[in-house]
């Protein structure tokens, strides 16, 4: 019996096979698909390519290592990425912790302590992470040791490295290979005509004359180290006892209230919101380091507007004592008083005339320049109940001298 044909003939009409047609038609549409797809995938990999390498530009100018950035940027990342962003004006406590201190009283050749006069946290916080205490002293041959008393302030910045670490932050033993290192942030300090003391900070990002301190060695002299930040004035940190349990950095007497230290862009619009704004070149700056200390480096800028007003106070005071003087059977300068609250202050020029009547001047160099907190207490206790001269006294008005109740004029230019 023939066997059947089980597979049936698909030949066409034209005697063509069929499946065969079609088998070929599959093979030549995946093969053009294939060919779209290496397409694609080398397109892809040139496209990746190109965002790589705009990636890599963007990384350049975005990361590197800083002395201070900002921490509301991200790990590793220096730079507001101001590609049609605004950057934003920002508390200086973004970028660390920061102290302004003065010395209040002239700077001596052994030294003299800065106390705080406005801070981001208490004075007992920044003195456990200094592990001790600042002063500002006068270097030997320096010329300026007989150029009269010279008073300063200065502004502090202490990054957070160890409160918030971030990889972009300068290592501790990179700063012995630097003479000058970067910094997103740099501060100015000065004293206002009236007597208040100013600080606000700039971004350097995009500034590149703006961005770069030098960076100072601090030398180790016996327990101190001592750092040289020119003009014949050094900076002396002292290592607490137990760095652990350090006293607090004590206020600054008198000095008045400082208001919020912001960081503002480097930009036009921003030198209308200060008042005669100094810019980066001109800011008398550095970073210090203390080499095998335990402290970690700190950003330090130095004002000298404190000097200028000073010898200013001093000039008019001179003068206007001249014509006291003159007006005055006896007169005499800088005496110190106490009020019956125990209040201690010290008048500027003191009189007694003709008819044996005293008279007190406090003299102030400008028309806003503020009474310290001692002489707002002091003045008016003196008006109502009088007080007593201590110390030493001047000819005329010895210690222990009583005065009656006497108003103290106020005296200011004209």
């Amino acid at each position: 019996m023939p066997v059947e044909n089980l597979f049936p003939s698909f030949l066409g009409v034209n005697g063509q096979d069929s499946n065969r047609l079609h088998a070929e038609a599959t093979e030549a549409a995946q093969a053009a698909w294939k060919r779209t797809v290496a397409a694609s995938e080398r397109n892809e990999r040139e496209a990746d390519a190109r965002r790589n390498t705009i990636k890599k530009h963007e990384e350049v100018s975005l990361h590197g290592c800083v002395f201070a950035k900002s921490c509301n940027l991200p790990d590793g990342v220096i730079n507001h990425n101001n590609s049609g962003v605004f950057i934003p004006v920002e508390q200086l406590s973004d970028y660390g912790l920061w102290a302004v201190m003065g010395t209040g009283v002239a700077i001596t050749t052994q030294g003299t302590p800065l106390q705080l006069v406005g801070e981001s946290v208490a004075g007992s916080a920044i003195a456990q992470r200094l592990g001790g205490s600042l002063s500002l002293g006068l270097l030997e041959g320096s010329g300026v040791v007989g150029a009269g008393f010279l008073t300063g302030t200065v502004g502090m910045l202490i990054p957070n490295t160890s409160i918030s670490p971030d990889s972009a932050f300068y290592k501790d033993d990179q700063y012995a290979t630097l003479d000058a290192g970067r910094t997103r942030v740099r501060v100015n300090v000065k004293t206002l005509p009236d007597g208040a003391v100013n600080a606000y900070g700039y971004y350097t990002g995009g500034k590149t004359d703006w961005e770069n301190v030098p960076v100072i060695k601090a030398a180790k002299n016996g327990d101190k180290f001592v750092a040289d930040i020119g003009n014949g004035i050094g900076l002396t940190w002292i290592p607490a006892a137990n760095p652990d349990g350090a006293p607090g950095i004590p206020a600054l007497e008198g000095a008045p209230q400082l208001p919020p230290v912001w960081v503002y862009p480097p930009t036009a619009q921003s030198d209308t919101l200060l008042a005669n704004p100094e810019h980066p070149p001109e800011f008398r700056d550095a970073i210090i380091w203390f080499p095998d200390s335990g402290i970690q480096p700190i950003y330090i800028v130095l004002s000298t507007q404190l000097e200028k007003n000073k010898a200013a106070g001093v000039e008019f005071e001179d003068k206007s004592y001249d014509r006291f003087s003159e007006e005055m059977e006896e007169s005499a300068q800088q005496v110190t008083i106490k009020t019956e609250s125990g209040t201690r202050t010290r008048l500027d020029m003191i009189g007694r005339d003709s008819n044996g009547d005293i008279a007190c001047v406090e003299c102030k160099a400008s028309d806003t320049a503020p009474l310290t907190r001692n002489q707002k207490q002091a003045f008016p206790e003196l008006e109502q109940s009088g007080g007593v001269i201590v110390g030493k006294g001047k000819p005329g008005f010895s210690g222990g001298t009583v005065l009656p109740p006497t108003r103290v004029d106020i005296l200011r230019p004209k």
